[in-house]
């Protein structure tokens, strides 16, 4: 019988939505999660709202960021660079992270998502983030 919620076996989904990134927009931090426990991240997609066309010169990166414990870190961990021809259709599952080992995140860690501008930058959809994890 497990005694804690990071005894039970298998994957858990943890769900947050962002808002909408004008282009004007400066570059923004979004924290998307908290690990409730020491815990091992299987994964993180983004589902946009609407369709997003990427453009080279003015765009916007999606950056997934390691924030650790106090919520500093700036550790890349994966990214969608939505220049010309990197596309998202409405409800599309995309992919930032999914590493064949899963990674270690201590209790209390942040991940993060970082909407970078790039030129004058390139209107974002509201998005669901999910992440997928599991007891370590």
């Amino acid at each position: 019988m497990a005694n804690f919620d990071h005894d039970i076996a298998g994957a858990r989904v943890h769900q947050a939505i962002v808002r909408a990134h004008a282009a004007a927009t400066v570059t923004e931090l979004v924290n998307i999660f908290q690990a409730p426990f020491t815990c091992a991240i299987r994964s993180v997609h983004i589902r946009p709202d609407a369709a997003i066309t990427g453009a080279d010169t003015d765009t916007t990166h999606v950056n997934l960021l390691n924030g650790g414990t106090v919520g500093t870190g700036t550790t890349e961990l994966g990214n969608i660079d939505f220049t010309s021809g990197t596309d998202g259709a409405v409800g599309e599952l995309l992919e930032l992270f999914a590493p064949a080992t899963p990674l270690a995140l201590a209790a209390g860690a942040l991940l993060k998502l970082q909407l970078e501008k790039v030129g004058n930058g390139l209107a974002l959809p509201q998005f669901l983030a999910i992440v997928t994890f599991e007891g370590a």
